[in-house]
């Protein structure tokens, strides 16, 4: 098969997601040094991918204005864009599925495991977790027509500038840990663990470790982070809403770990090869989204209403919100220490 000379790669959102799809770009440009690789991005979530050196163009498009809106707007972008040797979409969603019409001399779509996640919400279908197939394993479903593009054991990736401008993305952190970081936020409610529980994780991380201990997340997790710090008081840092992605990251490299729910910035930590410890609720890790190819711990429990969903919902659906409450911050904290007492030996 002839080698492709020009790419295109279609992931509009969510912040996690598009970080996971960083070994296949990788992957991608290794295999074709001088290939052009494109991405089409939503513009919400392009600072993500900003200083990427793999990707050649960054096509982007405001996914958040309504549909009118954004058909205009992508009809104005594709006169700009080439006929492309290859396109990829690893979204697979009703409008990635219209962008990539008429966009590439040959398409590929990844296996989202639709079927599979149905399967695992609706039975409760379990697999043995050594199973399940990491999301940026499955984007390379997407290339069963190349198999010379295999993954790499290098992990995920989230640029600096000053890597890129020396184009170089360090896999071990040269910062002495100084912090332990916490993100309490996520998207959807039944995947944040109750504040009061956060709170009372702080209060015990500070009898044991003399770290600081600092809030981080967007603008949308600043009342929960406020509601927290209110409980704990000046014991704990706050930093949500007050820090771009790529800073939050830079403060990441100086922690001694990250803890929070499942969610992006997880998946940002991971990226930076900090060790990570990931509360699940509504979802569970055999949909595959544990943190990739870093040292780190999960803490979930088993209950026959798990799991719901497998992205997250507003409130629990039979009212009782177990996933998350029957999770003590005893628990939390016991795994901590056992995420550090690992790491450091």
């Amino acid at each position: 098969m002839k080698s492709p000379q020009s790419i295109c790669i279609i992931r509009l959102t969510s912040l996690g997601d598009i970080v996971l799809v960083t070994p296949l770009i990788r992957a991608l440009r290794n295999t074709y040094p001088s290939a052009r690789i494109d991405m089409i991005i939503s513009k919400h979530c392009s600072e993500i991918m900003k200083y990427n050196p793999r990707i050649d163009t960054l096509h982007i498009i405001d996914t958040k204005q309504g549909t009118l809106q954004v058909l205009r707007q992508w009809r104005k972008l594709k006169q700009t864009m080439p006929m492309y040797d290859l396109v990829i979409d690893v979204h697979d969603s009703l409008r990635s599925t219209f962008m990539r019409i008429g966009l590439g001399k040959e398409v590929s779509v990844y296996d989202s495991g639709r079927t599979f996640k149905r399967n695992l919400v609706t039975n409760k279908t379990r697999i043995p977790i050594e199973s399940i197939i990491p999301v940026p394993l499955r984007y390379f479903s997407a290339l069963k027509q190349y198999p010379q593009i295999k993954p790499d054991d290098s992990g995920l990736e989230f640029w600096l500038e000053k890597e890129n401008q020396q184009q170089y993305y360090p896999i071990n952190r040269g910062s002495e840990p100084q912090h332990i970081l916490i993100a309490p936020g996520a998207r959807h409610a039944t995947k944040r663990w109750p504040p009061e529980f956060y709170a009372e994780l702080i209060r015990l991380l500070n009898k044991w470790h003399s770290a600081t201990i600092i809030m981080i997340g967007g603008p949308d997790d600043k009342t929960l982070c406020d509601t927290i710090q209110e409980m704990v008081g000046t014991t704990v840092q706050n930093r949500a809403g007050s820090m771009s992605l790529h800073e939050i990251a830079s403060l990441m490299d100086s922690a001694h770990c990250v803890i929070g729910n499942d969610s992006g910035l997880m998946h940002i930590a991971a990226a930076r090869h900090i060790p990570v410890l990931t509360i699940y609720g509504s979802t569970v890790p055999e949909f595959g989204f544990a943190p990739y190819k870093t040292h780190h711990e999960i803490v979930t429990i088993n209950l026959p209403c798990k799991p719901c969903t497998h992205i997250g919902k507003e409130k629990c659906p039979l009212g009782h919100f177990s996933c998350m409450k029957d999770i003590s911050p005893l628990m939390v904290f016991e795994h901590v220490q056992s995420l550090l007492t690992i790491k450091d030996q």
